[in-house]
């Protein structure tokens, strides 16, 4: 069955070419700052933070008013020449069970339950859009709540070489609640206007 996700489309980050400068993907640690935490969900315009140690392994931290966690995460390097000279193609991803700030999960199946028509209670598109709709309408939980979530995180140069580009997808899955088909209920974010700090 599939997902109802908060995004109909998907950005494959795990295959882009990202490119940033030697320099950069070497750095020992990385702090990235995205203008609004998301860009579909209505009144989700509060400021996102991730930040990395740097090397190899280590966990890549989230903040913002409505994402909030950790998980242990990989950066992989992958060097190529361009135009003769050097660049570094780098991802930052992590994946796995942690805890999160969510809306409260009762609520907002509470209004996906009262918003669908029951002829609709099978179909993933209606519920795609119903749960979107809801999203916004929903209190945040007074506590992190057990998920399941993963990030990508990519660095590449944008028009300006002093300034790479930054792109962030997040996923948050909730553990304990299902779709009216059955579905896992997760919750898609993409921030906008994503920077490295310092750059």
């Amino acid at each position: 069955m599939n997902d109802v996700r908060h995004c109909k489309f998907v950005w494959p980050l795990a295959v882009l070419a990202l490119i940033c400068s030697s320099r950069i993907a070497g750095a020992a640690s990385l702090t990235v700052e995205c203008e609004r935490e998301d860009v579909i969900v209505p009144g989700w315009a509060a400021p996102l933070i991730l930040s990395y140690p740097g090397g190899d392994s280590g966990g890549l931290t989230v903040t913002s008013e409505h994402v909030t966690f950790s998980l242990p995460a990989a950066q992989t390097l992958t060097r190529d020449v361009v135009d003769g000279a050097e660049v570094t193609a780098t991802t930052i991803s992590g994946s796995g069970e942690t805890s999160s700030l969510m809306p409260d999960p009762q609520a907002l199946m509470a209004c996906v339950a009262s918003s669908l028509q029951p002829e609709f209670k099978d179909d993933a598109d209606v519920q795609f859009t119903t749960m979107l709709g809801c999203v916004p309408k929903v209190a945040m939980g007074a506590s992190p709540i057990a998920i399941h979530a993963s990030i990508s995180l990519g660095i590449f140069p944008g028009s300006n070489p002093d300034a790479p580009d930054v792109n962030v997808e997040i996923k948050r899955s909730y553990v304990d609640i299902k779709t009216p088909a059955g579905d896992k209920v997760t919750i898609d974010t993409y921030p906008k206007n994503c920077k490295l700090a310092g750059h």
